[in-house]
């Protein structure tokens, strides 16, 4: 497998917000939602499983996922970030069916801009990695306080979510 590999110059800020947006801008909105594939369950699995150790590595008392705002829980005092001063027309378009995706952008567009400023927590942008991953091969999920489902694959309870998905095995995403 190759690896990407970033040089980075003395005093060079990495830039996590120019790649967030990116990443949410280029997402193919038209093909979202029209490819099912079981892959997508693992993302979705692999999505809880590194939020449960968001939480155990930083000592924090779980909240449901679809609460959960890791930028404000590790210290952001900043408000929360509108997507409409990040993403295009068709983004917003989109997300203005769905308030729980909404969220999820705004969550990790905050984190992004966060972590340029606290990079000791840049690990953590890698929790949002698998639900965008979805989106991004077509697949839809749907998340809400007591449920992901990940459309036409797989619907996950999120009661005691925590628990279960902290001991299990990670997910190689990169595959998929």
């Amino acid at each position: 497998m190759t690896r990407n590999l970033t040089i980075k110059f003395r005093g060079e800020k990495e830039m996590y917000l120019d790649d967030t947006v990116c990443r949410i801008n280029e997402i193919n909105w038209e093909k979202v939602g029209t490819i099912v594939s079981n892959e997508d369950a693992d993302l979705g699995c692999e999505f809880l499983r590194r939020l449960a150790l968001f939480y155990k590595n930083e000592g924090l008392r779980p909240q449901p996922p679809m609460f959960t705002n890791i930028a404000k829980l590790l210290g952001d005092t900043e408000n929360e970030f509108p997507i409409s001063m990040y993403c295009n027309p068709r983004v917003l378009e989109f997300v203005s069916d769905y308030q729980y995706l909404k969220k999820i952008f705004e969550f990790y567009i905050q984190l992004s801009i966060f972590v340029e400023k606290e990079q000791k927590y840049t690990e953590y942008l890698n929790v949002y990695e698998p639900l965008i991953r979805i989106l991004e091969r077509g697949g839809f999920f749907v998340l809400r306080p007591q449920e992901l489902e990940i459309q036409k694959v797989e619907y996950i309870p999120l009661s005691g979510w925590y628990d279960r998905f902290l001991t299990t095995d990670p997910c190689n995403i990169s595959e998929l």
